[in-house]
């Protein structure tokens, strides 16, 4: 009988090849920080490294927020080296960046982190960056969405691959790594600031998550399947989006613009993913829009000539046929509406 470690390398494996994460022959970088859920993908994808004929470099990023890092840092050097992987590691100092940046350390960090990698993936050639996210952390990220008002794309959290980005540990739980973890003798490393109830991901693990589990014991699993089914759904309108885009929106040097009455024949749902579409190709961001940011835009369609709002960087006015976007002047004033 297989055991428990077994088994469970075998879920990820055949997890990877559903999702097709990587390919025989390819060279993976590994983000390990050197706690349980890093050190377990470590550990799995060292262990499939001869069937799949896997090239494997580790990767610590100290983010210049924790002491500790420094005793780290030949801690994850030391695991990589035991298992015959390449390793590599880089500083950055985190709150210096979230200073000047004026972003939260959560958000400065992911940013900075995820810049660090793929800076060295493209140093070592890699041709994916392997993260640690398990089931637990989709949870938390769709509840996170949640909570912030998000719309199908955030209930779809996190992708087993986003561009160079995979992520095979999706297959499993929290406690499955500690079943893993336990079974194959591994001595994670403890990051502190997990436990600490000053970042709002951690409050969603510590506080929300063991109260919703008094009224679903299922939760986390459910929170994973509906990640699943949104992301398929968001995966299928993003494509309709995009070939409705192809034959209204107009874009040119200054902008990009919509006939008025093409939009609002077009079905709700799909007026307003048009609208985002159109500011994500003026702004060249992907970044949420505000719902209500869109209803006011929406609203505009249906006006004559000479009404425009102002948000986000863009100015959105109104021709007699047209919904014309623009960036806004240096100066304008936000979210400024002309009626």
């Amino acid at each position: 009988m297989k055991s428990t470690a077994g088994r469970l390398r075998d879920k990820v494996e055949s997890f990877c090849r559903h999702e097709q994460l990587f390919l025989p022959g390819d060279h993976l970088l590994i983000a390990c920080s050197g706690g349980p859920d890093s050190l377990t993908l470590l550990d799995v994808l060292a262990s499939l490294r001869r069937a799949w004929n896997l090239t494997l470099t580790v990767c610590y990023v100290h983010h210049g927020i924790r002491r500790a890092a420094d005793d780290e840092v030949p801690v994850v050097r030391k695991a990589a080296e035991e298992r015959g992987c390449g390793f590599m590691w880089e500083f950055v100092d985190v709150p210096h960046v979230a200073a000047v940046t004026h972003q939260s350390l959560e958000t400065a960090g992911r940013t900075e982190r995820y810049r660090i990698l793929r800076q060295c993936a493209a140093r070592c050639q890699a041709s994916a960056i392997a993260v640690a996210h398990q089931q637990n952390d989709q949870a938390e990220t769709v509840l996170q969405h949640l909570l912030r008002g998000s719309g199908l794309q955030g209930l779809g959290g996190i992708r087993p691959k986003n561009g160079d980005i995979i992520r095979p540990l999706l297959a499993l739980t929290r406690r499955d790594i500690e079943d893993y973890i336990k079974e194959r003798g591994l001595v994670p490393c403890e990051d502190e600031t997990n436990q600490s109830r000053e970042y709002g991901r951690n409050r969603i693990r510590l506080e929300l998550i063991p109260q919703l589990e008094k009224y679903n014991p299922a939760v986390i699993a459910d929170l994973n399947r509906l990640a699943v089914l949104a992301g398929a759904d968001e995966e299928f309108l993003s494509r309709q989006t995009e070939q409705r885009a192809a034959s209204l929106v107009q874009e040119d040097q200054k902008g990009a613009s919509i006939e008025k009455k093409a939009l609002l024949l077009q079905p709700l749902a799909m007026q307003r993913r048009l609208i985002r579409y159109l500011f994500s190709r003026v702004l060249q961001s992907f970044h949420d829009v505000p719902f209500h940011y869109t209803e006011t835009v929406r609203q505009l369609a249906a006006k004559g000539a000479g009404h425009c709002f102002e948000g986000l960087g863009l100015c959105v006015y109104t021709t007699k046929e047209q919904l014309c976007f623009t960036r806004a002047a240096r100066g304008a004033f936000k979210n400024r509406q002309h009626h």
